[in-house]
């Protein structure tokens, strides 16, 4: 999905200077307003010329490094934090950290409003769904790795399908952000995940 047609027709007239690198602080502005109007208005409401106008940098600027409205704000939701897999020994309390350092992000980004948002928007465009799905498989791989050291400890069975059993832990997570935030505290995610890791226990043997 272009820009907008006119959006189209500024960029075709708008050429980049040879030898001019980008200046990687205006980058970083267009970005952080990006995901503040995510946040704000979602995909619907964000609009190139509020952005330029409160990143104080012209038209030519964010076409240059940003042709389409998708690749711009899947950019901007790119400067996200990721999730950090820590060595625990125990596959329940490495999904326990990476559980909690999502929902600090909840809380502490606009990670709680844009996600939804861009999933939203995702069921009726093509493009962004695209982009948004590979985003989401490259965040989702700290999960996948604490599987993989499960099942080198023996806590899990070799074999086991990874990328599924991945999707469900991950599922637990999903939906609770999305439904209720309020409930995303270790206590209440430790009996979920009790369950699910002897279901894939029981399931691959």
């Amino acid at each position: 999905m272009a820009l907008s047609a006119a959006a189209a027709g500024e960029q075709a007239a708008v050429r980049p200077r040879a030898g001019r690198p980008p200046d990687p602080e205006r980058g970083d502005a267009i970005l952080a307003v990006t995901l503040d109007i995510l946040a704000e208005r979602g995909f619907a409401g964000l609009t190139v010329g509020e952005i330029v106008a409160r990143a104080h940098v012209s038209k030519a600027t964010l076409y240059r490094r940003w042709p389409t409205k998708e690749e711009l704000v899947m950019a901007a939701f790119d400067r996200l934090p990721r999730l950090v897999l820590a060595d625990r020994g125990d596959l329940i309390e490495e999904l326990l950290d990476l559980f909690g350092q999502y929902a600090r992000l909840l809380h502490a980004t606009p990670l709680a409003s844009v996600l939804p948002g861009l999933v939203a928007e995702s069921a009726r465009n093509p493009a962004l769904a695209a982009k948004l799905a590979a985003t989401v498989a490259e965040r989702r791989r700290p999960g996948r790795e604490a599987l993989a050291r499960a099942v080198v400890r023996g806590e899990l069975p070799p074999g086991l399908d990874l990328d599924q059993a991945n999707e469900i832990v991950m599922a637990l997570l999903v939906q609770r952000s999305f439904l209720d935030r309020e409930r995303l505290s270790a206590g209440q995610f430790r009996p979920l995940l009790e369950i699910v890791v002897a279901g894939l226990r029981a399931g691959a043997s």
